[in-house]
């Protein structure tokens, strides 16, 4: 006998509610963004709960982006204090479109150390927990064969554990893997980071831990994001020398789009990128 929609649909919101998260070691993700909430704060802010963090925000800000139906949610980086106290799974409880949550856990102190980048993602009402790679280069220094190395390494070693679904994520200074020329006053793909990308990646999602003032990084971003992807870049707020305006950038084929900040009381810059 089959069910009326109201049944199934609060058998549904039931199943919402109450998710589960798998315990198994999980392989790389397959997600399909579309959607992507993009969240950065002052990390020099204590807030009520006495952490510099996003734990005392992190449950209210997804139920915001999840009422704007967003799939994804992007946090700038150091962004959460692992500890007992606080369990980030207990924040997905009841969302509805938020399928995947990507945030950095870190120690805080006079100097923020990140430990891993791990991303909650959603399947069949299961949600389950998937740590990036690391062995990137948050600076890409030394000579031109040891960049082209680096890059290399990065490409082969790293970035197919950073491939998920339509997306790929490049964490902070990675994006220096397409040089820029100053010569010429154009970025290239001498490392071939740009064409180890496959071409179902769509987006590339880029956090980034402070507000890289040099003008060629948003060169590299717009340069990344050229054959029809999008490149979304999220940064902490609270350098001294800290960028005007919103904490991001968004690029789509090489055009930069504004995102506007959504109004919250959560003390937090919200944007969403679409």
């Amino acid at each position: 006998m089959l069910r009326s929609a109201g049944s199934r649909q609060h058998d549904k919101t039931k199943d919402i509610a109450r998710p589960t998260l798998s315990s198994k070691t999980e392989p790389t993700p397959r997600l399909t963004v579309r959607k992507v909430g993009i969240v950065s704060r002052d990390y020099n802010h204590k807030h009520s709960n006495g952490f510099r963090d996003f734990s005392a925000t992190f449950s209210r800000v997804l139920r915001v982006l999840d009422e704007k139906r967003c799939d994804t949610v992007l946090f700038s980086p150091w962004s959460i204090i692992p500890r007992k106290s606080f369990d980030p799974f207990r924040s997905l409880r009841g969302l509805r479109h938020v399928k995947s949550v990507l945030y950095e856990e870190f120690i805080d102190g006079r100097k923020r150390r990140g430990l891993r980048n791990l991303v909650f993602h959603r399947r069949s009402n299961i949600w389950r927990k998937y740590e990036l790679p690391g062995g990137g280069f948050p600076k890409l220094r030394g000579s031109w064969q040891a960049k082209k190395r680096k890059v290399h390494h990065f490409t082969r070693e790293v970035l197919p554990g950073r491939i998920l679904g339509n997306c790929v994520v490049i964490i902070c200074g990675e994006s220096n893997g397409v040089p820029y020329h100053q010569n010429v006053g154009k970025v290239g793909d001498d490392f071939g980071l740009r064409r180890s990308l496959p071409k179902g990646v769509t987006v590339v999602l880029n956090p980034v831990h402070d507000w890289m003032s040099r003008h060629e990084m948003k060169k590299k971003r717009r340069y990344l994001s050229e054959n029809n992807r999008w490149v979304v870049s999220v940064w902490n707020k609270g350098k001294r020398r800290d960028a005007t305006g919103s904490p991001w950038t968004v690029f789509h084929n090489g055009r930069e789009i504004a995102v506007e900040s959504i109004q919250n009381q959560e003390g937090v810059d919200i944007g969403i990128a679409w």
